[in-house]
């Protein structure tokens, strides 16, 4: 063969290579999408990522208006039912007394729910201290405390009570105190405060001194008062034989109940036995309890449940 047999056959190899690769690369091309390739599969949008949560409904919280929060937060107005569990209130007070001549102090226990209820109207008991004491006795004693236990639980009907002060210790026909007591301080209350002013719903009791003035002004009175209690009686020395003529000018029907009670070791027993033997001898409806006890400010402490259970009795 010769170099230009060489040179043909070299040159046909060469382009029948040529025109293979040519082939390969138009199918190569054809085989490609039209559009340029997306971006997608590199860099996709976060809104399509697969792992993203679903969003949750929203909570009450979340959607309610500012005043609609304002109201879940804030305490609700106290109801004729929870109203009773906050207690009552203690107010100081006084006037001047024309009976006295000075300003006669008094303290005042408004029930809960007093503030919460403007139409209802309350009955009142006045509580009268010892000789030597002032209006906070029976506070000190703890009758706010127990009225307040009682009234949230439901065992007594909710009632006002009124601690008048006695300055001055003076036998009884020589002092104005029972005058003022009856002829002001009873009106004030009834004009100031929504009480229920009648008899059935008044009550008038005492510790010592405080019985005995409760002994005199509810029978002096007994158009007034509806309940005695004569806590540890020892009675005015002047009061002992005026029980008859008291009663001759009662009716029968308006005579006022009574509860009596002393403690056994107490040096005014005798007469508080001996008064609750009076009445009844005279049919004069009334309770008598003789405990355990002594004259002292543990005993009535430890007492004044049974004593607000009986004024509240039939209230």
């Amino acid at each position: 063969m010769d170099k230009r047999q060489e040179t043909i056959d070299f040159l046909g190899s060469t382009a029948a290579w040529l025109s293979l690769c040519l082939i390969i690369l138009v199918s190569l091309v054809a085989c490609q999408p039209d559009s340029p390739p997306s971006q997608i599969e590199v860099n996709p949008p976060t809104s399509t990522l697969s792992v993203v949560p679903p969003i949750e409904e929203p909570t009450a919280a979340v959607t309610a208006t500012p005043h609609q929060l304002v109201q879940a937060e804030h305490t609700p107005t106290p109801t004729p039912n929870n109203c009773l569990q906050e207690g009552g209130e203690i107010i100081s007070a006084s006037f001047y007394s024309e009976y006295l001549l000075e300003e006669l102090p008094f303290q005042v226990y408004l029930p809960p729910c007093y503030e919460t209820q403007p139409d209802q109207r309350y009955p009142v008991t006045y509580l009268l201290h010892g000789l030597y004491y002032d209006e906070g006795q029976w506070i000190r004693l703890g009758v706010a405390e127990q009225m307040d236990r009682l009234v949230a639980v439901g065992e007594i009907a909710p009632f006002i009570f009124i601690l008048p002060r006695e300055a001055h210790f003076l036998p009884p026909q020589t002092t104005a105190f029972d005058n003022a007591l009856i002829e002001e301080l009873i009106p004030w209350v009834d004009q100031h405060y929504r009480t229920l002013a009648q008899k059935p719903y008044r009550a008038i009791g005492g510790l010592s001194r405080g019985a005995s003035w409760a002994v005199r002004l509810g029978f002096e009175h007994y158009q007034l008062f509806d309940s005695i209690g004569a806590h540890s009686l020892p009675l005015f020395e002047t009061d002992g034989g005026r029980l008859s003529g008291w009663l001759s000018g009662i009716p029968q029907e308006d005579l006022p109940s009574f509860y009596l009670d002393i403690g056994r070791g107490d040096p005014e027993r005798t007469t508080a036995q001996d008064f609750a033997d009076r009445l009844d001898q005279n049919n004069v409806p009334h309770t008598w309890y003789l405990f355990n006890g002594g004259h002292t400010e543990d005993y009535w402490s430890a007492h004044l449940e049974g004593y607000l259970r009986w004024y509240a009795r039939d209230w």
